[in-house]
């Protein structure tokens, strides 16, 4: 058994483990994000069939903002959830 050998069969589990890990982070927060930009199409369609003062009224209210702000903060926190929980498969 030559060194090359031995270090390759004490780093390959790791490396798999941490590819594993990264790319379920990866599809978890592609998958939040599509869901939160899809819900926010939804709303911005469903706008368009409020009358006009309706709208206005809402958007001066600043409910627009305060929809956009909320998705913003949901992918934010499934981010720092998943860079979290790589962390955390690093240094145990």
């Amino acid at each position: 058994m030559t060194w090359a050998t031995w270090l390759l069969a004490l780093v390959q589990p790791v490396i798999v483990q941490a590819l594993i890990a990264l790319g379920v982070g990866i599809m978890t927060v592609t998958g939040i994000d599509l869901a939160i930009n899809t819900a926010m199409q939804w709303l911005t369609g469903a706008v368009g069939g409020l009358g006009a003062d309706l709208a206005n009224v809402l958007a001066i209210g600043g409910v627009f903002q305060g929809v956009g702000y909320i998705g913003g903060a949901i992918s934010a926190r499934v981010a720092m959830a998943g860079a979290s929980s790589f962390k955390k498969f690093f240094f145990k």
